[in-house]
């Protein structure tokens, strides 16, 4: 009985002195003050080390990103932003385009390769017989903030529509920094370049062809 009480006192300091008390967890600690239970699971997870560390996992963040994704309904969102009616946007099926942003965001390579971000960009397209409406829409999952903003520009104002690849740098703690690459969809317009993420997109080349299509159609 003492040899397991003795055992159990050394693991106890080992997982202190290692686990809570380690630079890391400190760091970690200090960021997650003032945050709600959600957003402490998304910075532990991109942000604390360690063997002996106890995070979420891939699936289960990504389960908990997609869950706060569908509770936005932004879909209806960007309708009301627009405010119109979907029967006046359907000269072609509204176009959805969704993924991580890195840029300036917590970010951590999974087990499988891919990347992943504490924040996520959604956009919508809708198009009328002369117009085309954009409404795009970020959210964090480890604090209080989003941003959301609409365009709208007629079709001969559009110059193309295209795929492009993206470096973005992304962070964890203490000055450590990833180059992230990243696919965008590209609307160039006079002046300006529209660019939403992609990458949560399986079909974005066939929804981007249709789109040029219907742009060509309505330059003729």
């Amino acid at each position: 009985m003492g040899i397991i009480f003795f055992i159990l006192i050394v693991g106890g300091i080992v997982w202190y002195v290692k686990v809570y008390n380690s630079p890391n967890a400190k760091a970690v600690r200090e960021i997650c003050k003032g945050k709600d239970s959600e957003q402490v699971k998304v910075i532990e997870y991109f942000c604390k080390e360690g063997c002996m560390t106890k995070t979420i996992t891939d699936e289960e963040y990504l389960q908990m990103l997609r869950a706060k994704r569908d509770s936005l309904n932004l879909r209806q969102k960007a309708l009301n932003k627009i405010g119109l009616d979907e029967d006046e946007v359907n000269e072609i099926a509204p176009a959805v385009f969704e993924g991580f942003v890195y840029k300036n965001n917590f970010a951590k390579k999974r087990a499988n390769g891919d990347w992943v971000s504490s924040a996520y960009q959604v956009a919508w397209l809708f198009f009328s017989s002369t117009q085309i409406y954009i409404y795009r829409y970020t959210f964090h999952m480890d604090e209080d903030k989003k941003s959301e903003s609409t365009d709208e520009f007629f079709y001969k104002d559009v110059t193309s529509f295209s795929t492009a690849t993206e470096t973005e740098t992304a962070h964890g703690l203490e000055g450590k920094n990833f180059e992230v690459e990243s696919n965008k969809f590209t609307m160039v317009v006079p002046g300006d370049k529209i660019f939403v993420s992609m990458d949560g997109v399986p079909n974005a080349d066939d929804t981007i062809q249709a789109m040029k299509q219907k742009l060509r159609e309505k330059k003729m």
